[in-house]
């Protein structure tokens, strides 16, 4: 059985919880329906707002668990497996997994997008990605270059095998709402 591989921030995601909730959606169901991403991502904001001061949090919340959401389905295996989304809450912090299959042509080219997250600076990153004109939005990392740069996001990417063989990623981020 192939190893983990993780890359980026260290993240707790067990430790001091108040609260969990979790939920899973079949990537066919956003496909019929692409504004689903946009509803799911507004229901999450919605029931984590009340417990932060920061007038901000419903949009940071949804824009960010927009992107994320956006990814696991753009980016699955295989989609009549579901994606996997964990949301916890720890004093002024909201962390997620998301977890979806990956499929294996695509892995290493997302690997190596991953680990540009954490080895450059954001900023010129960006701005490459950007002058590149990337023709396969598929393979530009844009989107999480600007949740890191824009929102601070903690962010990890744990790539492994289930005991089916089948290849997952977890994406695993803790949003600050101070």
């Amino acid at each position: 059985m192939e190893k983990c591989i993780l890359i980026g921030d260290e993240i707790e995601f067990e430790k001091d919880i108040e609260t969990t909730f979790t939920f899973s959606f079949l990537p066919l169901d956003i496909f019929d329906n692409w504004e689903r991403v946009g509803s799911l991502s507004d229901f999450v904001a919605e029931y984590f707002k009340s417990y932060f001061i920061n007038s901000a949090a419903y949009n940071v919340i949804s824009t960010v668990f927009n992107e994320f959401i956006e990814n696991a389905v753009k980016f699955t295996k295989n989609n009549s497996q579901p994606i996997i989304v964990t949301v916890k809450k720890r004093n002024n912090y909201l962390l997620s997994r998301i977890t979806n299959t990956i499929p294996v042509k695509r892995k290493d080219a997302f690997i190596g997008i991953c680990n540009e997250l954490f080895s450059k600076d954001l900023d010129t990153l960006f701005l490459k990605r950007v002058e590149e004109g990337v023709e396969d939005r598929k393979k530009s990392g844009i989107g999480l270059i600007l949740i890191k740069k824009d929102y601070q996001v903690k962010t990890n990417f744990n790539f492994f095998t289930d005991r089916n063989k089948i290849n997952n990623v977890a994406v695993t981020f803790n949003l600050n709402l101070q």
